[in-house]
């Protein structure tokens, strides 16, 4: 049987071109495969730096915070025998470091105070233990926000003895800071650890011990944010095998014989994958300072483990880490077989089409042929009509032509593309950047804060206050708790947290936000106009709406400096609606142009812009239950808040 030209190089053409796609798509694979293990390994360092970052700052500021205690109890700039200023300054402190769970001061004659949060009837609970004369007394104390009592009790039953306790005999003997192991708090059943250190009385000898307590079940939550693959996972182990927080919180605790509570070991958990991973943890740790990296598998399915000690902190801690690998290369593997069913269809399309093709470029040929083979018979005239070969020709070249223009627009687009994604890209890493700096923040503030609350508190207790230092400090604090809420406000908005919905006064806010943008109204000569009758409390974020206030008033007073407006000036106008309070932000600037585009992520007119905040500011808002847009006929942007119902 003969086959025809065509027919063979259309088979030929189609069988090479299946090859091709194979060996292309086979060795994609194995470079994609070994890419994305690779990836995988880099998710976990990551992951695990991230993890161990986070403890290491969550456990920070309680080290920080003892030392500041001691070094200030043992001065005598806060006395040990005036239990009502001891517990003021505790809960300035409590109120400062949110990750707190409860402070406290015990002496040697059986006196106790110990200030922590409560769930009720007050946010904070002060407990006083006082022993005169051989007579105790336990009294207990709610306060709110203010510091103001909310309620207060006596319990005779009570039989705490704070000297008995393993963190104040194990810190009076050493004479220093310590940390006591893990364990499960009584009174919450959450697990948490106690930071110690003694007070030194007048004669070198041990006067008392200041302790923290950690509720580190905030760890837990953070791992549960952790994302690690589709399935992998996060969490940290002592030394001696225990798990000390994992994303599920409640599978780390156990009953021990003696019928406490505590931290279940790791070969007892109840993940089979967790015992498989790390089976024999106590015996295997013998590098404390490096990573170490290992592989396994279970159930069929291969996985990967990493297990990083905890730099820079006092504890035996260590972040373990695991991940399936087909977390990472299962679709590579459902798109290799796709692309081999795909490669033969298009091999078997490729071959029906050559066929066609062949046929067609063909049938002009073999028409010239004959046409040719009857000129030169003399039974066809030259003068006769070409066959329509040229026509065709000209035609399929048009069409490739096309095919080509539409593939540079095509070309286009993804570059297009490509610049926006590596934009986002962009944007990502300035948000992280943007987390890291306002945690750096956080600590200074902090100490800044807690200085002031200090300073404030000695200027206080002068027989003759000086009325204008203490109006500064007290406004030097304000400034530093405002300057805390809004870096707290950006941490909450890189965990996407919204944040805890509270009524505020509007009026006060705008105020505080005039304070907030000074500098930048005196540099640009910009004047703000408030037209802000008496109106009901309004309802959200308080700091969220600062930033949208905020970000609207930035916006118009770099429309008026770059526009070099003649007048200079900014109105804010509040109206009470049934439920709800409209804002309107007007300035004197040129106003929007009618083709840009608003409220769209990367759309500004600023050269240095990002074109983020409206987006984000309109983001904001319609969280809080609130609309905001912009009213071409009055160049007005214009929002709402909720407010308390008349």
């Amino acid at each position: 049987m003969k086959y025809s030209l065509g027919f063979i190089l259309a088979l030929s053409l189609a069988g090479l071109q299946f090859v091709a796609i194979l060996i292309v798509v086979s060795t994609s694979y194995v470079s994609s495969e070994r890419a994305m293990l690779e990836h995988a390994r880099g998710l976990m360092d990551e992951a695990g730096a991230n993890a161990a970052e986070h403890t290491k700052q969550f456990l920070e500021p309680a080290t920080e915070i003892t030392e500041q205690a001691r070094r200030i109890l043992n001065e005598g700039l806060v006395s040990t025998m005036e239990p009502g200023v001891m517990e003021q300054y505790f809960f300035q402190l409590l109120r400062t470091e949110t990750q707190l769970a409860g402070i406290y001061y015990g002496d040697e004659d059986g006196n106790f105070i110990y200030v922590m949060n409560s769930d009720g009837p007050g946010p904070y609970r002060t407990k006083f233990i006082a022993v005169e004369d051989g007579q105790r007394s336990t009294e207990y104390i709610w306060r709110d926000d203010e510091f103001a009592i909310v309620e207060r009790r006596f319990d005779s039953s009570d039989t705490f003895d704070a000297r008995g306790r393993p963190w104040y005999i194990e810190a009076r003997q050493l004479g220093s800071r310590i940390w006591t192991d893990p364990y499960i708090f009584f009174s919450s059943q959450q697990p948490g650890i106690t930071v110690a250190a003694s007070i030194q009385g007048s004669e070198d000898a041990p006067d008392g011990v200041v302790g923290i307590d950690l509720d580190i079940a905030d760890i837990s939550l953070f791992l549960s944010d952790l994302t690690i693959g589709d399935s992998g996972a996060a969490f940290i182990l002592s030394d001696d095998g225990r798990v000390i927080a994992h994303p599920d919180p409640a599978r780390i605790s156990t009953q021990n014989e003696d019928g406490t509570i505590g931290f279940i070991g790791v070969n007892d958990f109840s993940d089979p994958i967790v015992r498989a991973a790390f089976a024999g943890f106590d015996s295997s740790v013998s590098a404390p300072n490096q990573s170490v990296r290992d592989e396994f598998e279970f159930a069929g399915d291969k996985f990967m483990t990493l297990l990083l000690p905890i730099p820079d902190i006092d504890l035996p801690w260590n972040i373990a880490v695991f991940v399936p690998e087909n977390d990472f290369i299962h679709g590579i593997r459902d798109n290799l077989f796709r692309n081999i069913w795909i490669a033969a269809i298009i091999s078997i399309a490729t071959a029906v089409a050559g066929l066609i093709l062949a046929e067609l470029i063909l049938k002009p040929v073999r028409a010239f042929a004959v046409r040719t083979s009857l000129v030169s018979q003399g039974e066809v005239s030259t003068n006769d009509p070409l066959p329509r070969t040229y026509k065709e020709l000209s035609a399929a070249n048009a069409t490739l032509i096309d095919e080509i223009a539409q593939r540079r627009r095509l070309d286009g687009k993804l570059q297009k593309l490509n610049r926006e994604l590596s934009h986002v890209t962009r944007v990502n890493m300035m948000g992280q950047m943007a987390t890291g700096l306002a945690h750096e923040l956080s600590q200074p503030l902090t100490a800044i804060s807690q200085n002031l609350d200090t300073a404030l508190s000695i200027a206080k207790m002068d027989t003759a206050p000086n009325k204008e230092l203490v109006a500064i400090l007290s406004e030097l604090d304000e400034q530093a708790h405002q300057g805390g809420d809004i870096i707290r406000a950006l941490r909450s908005y890189m965990r996407k947290d919204i944040g805890q919905a509270q009524p505020f006064d509007f009026k006060e806010l705008v105020e505080q936000t005039q304070r907030l943008l000074r500098q930048e109204l005196e540099g640009g000569d910009v004047t703000i106009d408030t037209q802000i009758p008496d109106l009901r409390l309004a309802f959200g974020n308080r700091v969220q709406i600062a930033q949208v206030l905020i970000n609207l008033l930035r916006n118009a007073i770099d429309a008026i400096v770059m526009a070099e407006s003649t007048t200079r000036e900014v109105s804010i106008i509040a109206v009470q609606l049934d439920h709800m309070i409209e804002i309107r932000v007007h300035d004197s600037g040129p106003g929007v142009d009618a083709e840009m585009t608003l409220f769209k992520e990367f759309k500004t007119s600023k050269p240095d812009g990002l074109g983020l905040g409206l987006s984000i500011s309109r983001t904001i808002v319609e969280t809080g239950g609130g609309n905001l847009w912009y009213d071409a006929p009055t160049h007005q942007f214009r929002f709402t808040i909720p407010s308390e119902a008349p």
